[in-house]
């Protein structure tokens, strides 16, 4: 039955976020705080001075996931806090196998971003610079970022949350 708590208020949490994060492409600082404040109290009801302790390495483990992501400018800072209060409700373990998931997901989203550059003439196509890097890479050894361009498609940023929740929601199921 707390599992069930746990879980449901856990994913009410994941898509206001992804509600959020796709009206106004962020997720608000209150919101996280409050998802992990509601984590620690569920996990310290639930397993006492263990699931505190749970909580806490949940959410190192779900920023340090992101934390690269972040630094590199691939996500926002708002995913990768969301992916620690993630880890708040549901430990360590569960926020390295979710994280799995979202990231899954969160690639296919992007390769579905890509593809549609194929079909919509109007957006820049990715392609030629991907077809750029690689070849330099495999030619010199070499890793090569080219930005993407004015207009590309994979310039426009979109709601990692979204993705976080659908991972997160396909991991419960999992379960």
């Amino acid at each position: 039955m707390k599992v069930l708590a746990i879980n449901l208020l856990l994913l009410i949490f994941l898509w206001v976020a992804a509600a959020w994060d796709m009206k106004y492409r962020r997720i608000p600082n209150l919101l996280v705080m409050a998802g992990a404040a509601v984590g620690f109290l569920l996990q310290g009801g639930a397993a006492g001075a263990g699931g505190v302790l749970a909580a806490i390495y949940g959410m190192l483990v779900g920023l340090a996931i992101l934390l690269p992501g972040y630094l590199m400018g691939f996500t926002g800072a708002g995913d990768a806090k969301l992916m620690a209060a993630v880890g708040t409700f549901i430990g360590p373990v569960g926020i390295l196998q979710a994280a799995i998931f979202s990231i899954f997901i969160g690639s296919m989203v992007a390769l579905g971003f890509a593809f549609s550059a194929l079909v919509m003439r109007q957006s820049v196509s990715p392609w030629g610079r991907y077809s750029l890097m690689f070849r330099t890479l495999v030619f010199t050894g070499r890793p090569l970022y080219i930005p993407p361009a004015d207009g590309e498609v994979m310039g426009r940023k979109f709601p990692f949350a979204v993705s976080i929740a659908l991972g997160v929601t396909a991991w419960i199921v999992w379960q």
